[in-house]
């Protein structure tokens, strides 16, 4: 699905060169052309990957991933250094580096070494979930979270030899459904394979295509070597397909192909191969309006929508807050060394007060920041002001995305008009915290970043 790396290399024709070929095969490149302004991308925007030139001008490449390992310590690194220079080499492996190459460059050595990074990464990412089995993942005692879990409990106790049903799971923005998703693969008897996810919006439609199938060496350029697929790397585990509705039609058929005959064929290949994924599908759009718009395939749409679960909005069950307000307030004063946080009961109501637009994923990062932030134990509603909209009840800054798309759509604007009208009341409404816009929204900040350049749009 492609690594966020940073690049940093003073040799600015090389550094575009290598950003074109890792941007080709589906990374997301930054570049930094001195030590210094290296380190300052490198805590700005937290890499996958870090691709450094040992002698810089300013801080050095060593230097560079000595402090940046300080606040990342699971940074990964690979360390470019001339033939006079093996020292540093050695001395940045020492700091931890992934590899290093000699100058001047092998481009495929690069490439293989940034893959090999790439499944490191991921692996990383499969025994954090899996580390993190045993916390509580649904919380609530409302009628519809209670229905959720008797369906979760139902659907987890199946063991069909022709395979599991596949799921389509529904709701807005933050309501839970990756949550429920890892529920689901945990509590099944597939817990013992991969549980693997992709966002289909994240990804250009070349790049979906080669995710979920895989490619053959020689399948198109820079495709030096065979690559799996998800579908394949999810035979016997689970295969959870996110915002499934912003899918590419043309991968749709597809994808319903390898569903209905559990065989898939890579990019290039000429044999199918069997798979047996349980698949999982989440949407936050209205799947049967796409249908009608002509841009979701209706065969595929009933045959994900086998099982359906639907996601309460967090303000249909507000009675879960306290609940909710609570689990999270543990959660986080115990990640950051703060235990003993307490809610006072105008807190409480505050929260209880506000419509909650980003559902549970709001609530949570929320308190997070007034954990964060406040230095009292007991957290009132003046705490939860950091947006400046929460204190005093006030009314929804910022609608769900569906909604505001459709208040934007009345004006008669463009696609692209109503994009930057969408991000910049997402920034307005969580005051420039563009990790805040981002959720709002449901992109990654690094997604908010990018579009947020393009449309030449500020976070202040």
């Amino acid at each position: 699905m492609g690594l966020n790396i940073l690049l940093v290399e003073d040799e600015r024709n090389l550094a575009r060169s290598i950003r074109e070929l890792l941007t080709a095969q589906g990374h997301e490149v930054s570049l930094a052309f001195d030590g210094n302004e290296g380190l300052r991308q490198a805590e700005l925007i937290a890499p996958d990957l870090l691709l450094l030139d040992a002698r810089l001008p300013g801080l050095s490449g060593p230097e560079i991933l000595r402090r940046a390992r300080a606040i990342y310590p699971t940074l990964a690194a690979l360390v470019f250094t001339a033939y006079a220079s093996v020292e540093d080499a050695v001395a940045v492996m020492k700091l931890g580096a992934f590899d290093y190459l000699q100058k001047p460059l092998d481009l495929d050595r690069l490439c293989v070494l940034v893959d090999r990074v790439e499944e490191t990464v991921r692996l990383k990412q499969e025994l954090a979930y899996y580390r993190s089995l045993d916390e509580p993942i649904l919380v609530g005692e409302s009628p519809a979270i209670l229905s959720l879990r008797e369906k979760i409990d139902r659907l987890s106790r199946l063991e069909g030899s022709q395979g599991l049903p596949t799921v389509l799971i529904s709701g807005e923005t933050g309501t839970g459904k990756d949550v429920v998703a890892r529920l689901l693969h945990q509590q099944s008897s597939r817990r013992g394979g991969a549980f693997l996810a992709i966002n289909c919006v994240a990804l250009p439609e070349s790049l979906v295509e080669s995710e979920l199938f895989g490619y053959e060496r020689g399948a198109f350029t820079g495709a030096q070597g065979a690559k799996l697929g998800l579908m394949e790397a999810a035979d016997k585990g689970t295969l959870f397909l996110d915002e499934i509705g912003d899918l590419p039609l043309p991968i749709q058929g597809k994808l319903l192909t390898a569903i209905e005959r559990k065989t898939v064929r890579r990019l290039g290949g000429i044999r199918d191969r069997k798979v047996d994924p349980w698949i999982l599908a989440a949407t936050n759009r209205n799947l049967e309006s796409l249908i009608g718009d002509g841009t979701f395939r209706a065969d595929l749409y009933y045959r994900l929508r086998v099982v359906h679960l639907e996601l309460p909005r967090l303000r249909e069950r507000a009675g879960d807050i306290p609940l909710l307000a609570e689990y999270f307030l543990r959660l986080h004063a115990t990640r950051y060394g703060k235990s003993g946080k307490k809610l006072a009961p105008d807190a409480l109501s505050t929260l209880q007060a506000y419509p909650w637009p980003g559902n549970v994923r709001e609530l949570s990062h929320a308190i997070e920041q007034a954990v964060l932030w406040s230095k009292d134990e007991i957290l009132t509603a003046a705490d939860f002001a950091w947006p400046g909209h929460l204190a005093g009840g006030a009314a929804r800054p910022f609608a769900t995305p569906d909604e505001a798309v459709r208040t934007l759509l009345r004006e008669g604007l463009s696609s692209a008009e109503i994009e930057k009208r969408l991000l910049q009341q997402a920034l307005e409404a969580s005051g420039g915290n563009i990790s805040q816009a981002a959720r709002l929204v449901g992109m990654t900040r690094d997604i908010l970043r990018y579009r947020m350049e393009k449309y030449g749009i500020a976070a202040g």
